[in-house]
């Protein structure tokens, strides 16, 4: 009879205060399994590397501007949209680390929660991305004088950029990381993956008809060598972070160790193209170097010795236009 009483009050405790204990218990068991270093930490990692990878942006832009004047007006433009486009990538990463790490302080289960800025920062990421593939596409057909390399290339960037738009859509319809990470899984490889492709088509088609343009002139050949190692890690690395950032989002979706490198990706772009325009400074270094080195060798040696050097300063003069002279304003 006794044991009937106990349960007959157990039957009469108010849903209300069951469902209360069953939220506090699943609460509790969040936070007991709530792990900060694989979930917060990769956010303010990836933010703080991507806000050091604005400050070189800064710096490039300010040098490009300063040393390249007399380039065409559409480099100019391409360069003023991505240092515009990574003044919005880099508030909106901001605004999301606030979100992990503010809004979001004893109560683990915000985490879940996609912010806006979220969305915002997948947008310019793609925005970003598009406008450094194609001026890259350009200028491997200026260099090659052929449409197939760059069309592909352009092709798999328009792939990658419609289908940041669609997950950019979706991202402001969806309101858990978790159940996006699950329904965008295609889409956001897909779109990874495309411009992994276009990215290293564009790096070792350039190195290679680089490659070509190589003399049998020391001089002539070590500033070849020198654009086509230049070509390659200022292309590669952009490759690199991206399929760092498949490979998490693949392996371990339940860290955010995927978000903290996407945070950097449209970062480590828009590096890469100032980079590649601004090592143009390094050539003019070579130039000027190897004429100062023969205006002083030439009253002083025979003319055995002066020819062959005469020689390699007008190949190493000669063969700026056929790689650099695509980005200068056309008279």
């Amino acid at each position: 009879m006794g044991d009937l009483i106990r349960v007959g009050k157990l039957d009469r405790i108010p849903p209300r205060i069951m469902d209360a204990t069953d939220s506090s218990t699943s609460l509790s068991l969040e936070v007991a399994a709530f792990n900060a270093s694989i979930i917060v930490g990769p956010v303010v990692l990836g933010t703080l590397v991507g806000t050091c990878l604005f400050g070189c942006l800064v710096i490039q832009t300010y040098v490009y501007y300063a040393n390249f004047v007399n380039d065409h007006r559409a480099i100019k433009f391409t360069v003023a949209a991505v240092f515009a486009t990574q003044i919005a990538h880099v508030m909106c990463v901001s605004a999301t680390l606030w979100n992990t790490t503010v809004s979001a302080y004893g109560d683990p289960s915000k985490l879940q929660i996609l912010p806006s800025t979220a969305a915002a920062t997948i947008l310019l990421t793609g925005i970003t991305g598009a406008l450094v593939e194609s001026y890259f596409a350009f200028r491997l057909w200026k260099v090659s004088k052929k449409l197939l390399l760059p069309f592909l290339s352009l092709v798999l960037c328009i792939i990658a950029q419609v289908v940041s738009l669609v997950i950019t859509v979706q991202t402001f319809k969806t309101t858990n990381i978790a159940v996006f990470a699950i329904d965008q899984n295609t889409s956001i490889t897909l779109a990874l993956t495309s411009r992994v492709l276009c990215d290293l088509i564009l790096t070792l088609s350039m190195a290679w008809y680089l490659k070509k343009q190589r003399s049998e002139y020391p001089r002539t050949a070590n500033m070849i060598d020198r654009l086509v190692l230049w070509t390659i890690e200022t292309g590669l690395i952009t490759s690199l972070v991206a399929v760092l950032v498949i490979s998490f989002f693949l392996a371990v979706k339940q860290n955010y160790i995927w978000v903290g490198l996407y945070a950097i990706l449209a970062s480590v772009n828009g590096n890469s193209l100032l980079a590649s325009l601004n090592g143009r400074l390094i050539f003019r270094s070579v130039t000027k170097e190897s004429l100062r080195m023969s205006a002083l060798s030439g009253p002083g040696g025979g003319h055995n010795k002066q020819q062959p050097f005469m020689i390699n300063v007008t190949q190493t003069v000669r063969c700026s236009p056929e790689v650099f002279k695509h980005d200068e304003e056309e008279v």
